[in-house]
């Protein structure tokens, strides 16, 4: 599923990022990389709240590193590329991501590519998506404001799963 889901990423930021413009997206990209690699950090050792599998594919590591570095990067420059105006229309545009990411990681569970540990649960990563897609467009358009938020949201996730 791995190499399947790569693929599927990469064709789609192909056909539909905005490569004229892919600089401007480029320290969002990062930053959503960034903060998956700071999650593999913090959790490697003992407190995942999610892992995903090794497949035929990749090894474990490797299976980090394509979702760190190609998928969420690609998915964050897709994302931006095709941000609408107008409230109504952000809304909308932000909870058919939601809805796509949440379906890709039901079929992911049912695949046994992905499980949930010390509280987690699928529930957990839709409210993690929710909050994600916004905060991928604040650090594009505020970054310095997503950063803050980012800092709280990790501490906040922290507490409640008890690993301060």
């Amino acid at each position: 599923m791995n190499l399947f889901l790569v693929a599927l990423v990469f064709l789609f930021a192909i056909l539909k990022g905005d490569w004229k413009n892919w600089e401007s997206y480029y320290p969002s990209m990062l930053y959503i990389s960034l903060a998956s690699f700071l999650y593999e950090f913090i959790s490697h050792s003992h407190f995942h709240l999610w892992e995903l599998h090794k497949d035929h594919f990749f090894n474990l590591m490797n299976v980090h590193f394509v979702h760190n570095l190609i998928i969420n990067p690609l998915v964050a420059f897709v994302f931006l590329s095709h941000y609408p105006s107008g409230i109504k229309k952000q809304v909308l545009y932000t909870l058919k991501w939601i809805v796509i990411f949440g379906l890709i990681e039901w079929i992911g569970t049912k695949m046994d590519v992905i499980s949930y540990h010390n509280g987690w649960h699928f529930g957990w990563s839709i409210l993690f998506v929710m909050v994600m897609f916004p905060m991928v467009r604040l650090h594009h358009i505020h970054k310095l404001a997503a950063l803050v938020l980012s800092c709280l949201m990790t501490f906040l996730y922290l507490l409640t799963f008890n690993y301060l």
